[in-house]
């Protein structure tokens, strides 16, 4: 197993407020190795506060996570993250901006530039080495930050809803770039959605979370006899969705009558 999530809680201390937020409880979740695992749930159930868990950048309140089997004790240069916001630097190249981390890790100048140009390439960039943040469409800017955390090399990609801000076109065009790159990286993938249909285009298993304090209420493994063609006009596909959706709404609605039910 490449992730290991075991009973992971997370609380928020609150200034001025009388009791702890807790964002998470009971989350386990295993991630196999070289899969492509999407979660999806309603907004503000703690999707990408788990994700920082596992990218490291903060600590759980409860349990433990493990990659490779051994427990995460902070950021690694074996997970690579892509945000929704692209956090390129606007003074850097799209080369340059590939060539970022690969200085921190002390990557030779001849080989940074290979490797930069490497995976530009691979997400469709060839040609636009020298263009500038600014000089770039968002869906291009997005591929330049999916450049740059392919080449340093990490076992585990995290992707933070990094297509939420764009048009569906440009949406769409990206999901099908993403399938191909892991296809031929072989990456483990973590990707958070609030999409429903992104999450089952996107996933070989959907993780479904529930409100707050957000756990994982159900993961689905999603198999279609083939992925040629367009997977949404595939009957399972909407059999997928509507799976998904309902599981969403009947928890939103057990959550609302929860909040609404006085206690006492």
């Amino acid at each position: 197993m490449k992730i290991a999530i075991r009973d992971v809680g997370k609380v928020f201390r609150v200034r001025g407020a009388d009791r702890p937020f807790t964002a998470l409880e009971h989350i386990d979740l295993d991630v196999r190795e070289g899969e492509f695992l999407t979660l999806v749930g309603p907004s503000g159930c703690g999707k990408s506060t788990l994700l920082d868990l596992v990218a490291g950048l903060t600590e759980p309140s409860t349990g433990e996570i493990l990659i490779d089997g051994r427990a995460i004790s902070g950021p690694g240069l074996d997970r690579g993250i892509v945000f929704q916001q692209y956090a390129l630097l606007p003074w850097r190249t799209a080369l340059g901006n590939v060539e970022f981390g690969l200085e921190a890790k002390g990557v030779p100048r001849r080989e940074r530039a290979e490797r930069a140009r490497h995976f530009l390439g691979l997400v469709g960039l060839t040609g636009f080495e020298r263009r500038y943040p600014h000089e770039l469409s968002g869906g291009m800017r997005q591929r330049v930050a999916i450049a740059r955390s392919l080449a340093f090399d990490p076992d585990v990609l995290l992707m933070d809803e990094p297509f939420a801000a764009l048009d569906a076109q440009t949406r769409e065009s990206l999901q099908e770039e993403l399938l191909r790159i892991w296809g031929k990286t072989g990456k483990t993938v973590v990707f958070i959605t609030h999409g429903i249909d992104e999450a089952v285009y996107l996933g070989q298993r959907v993780a479904v979370m529930s409100s707050r304090p957000g756990r994982i209420t159900e993961v689905i493994e999603v198999a279609f006899d083939s992925r040629e063609g367009d997977l949404r006009a595939d009957p399972a596909f909407g059999e997928y969705r509507h799976h998904i959706w309902t599981r969403l709404r009947d928890e939103a609605a057990t959550a609302h009558h929860e909040e609404a039910t006085p206690v006492g």
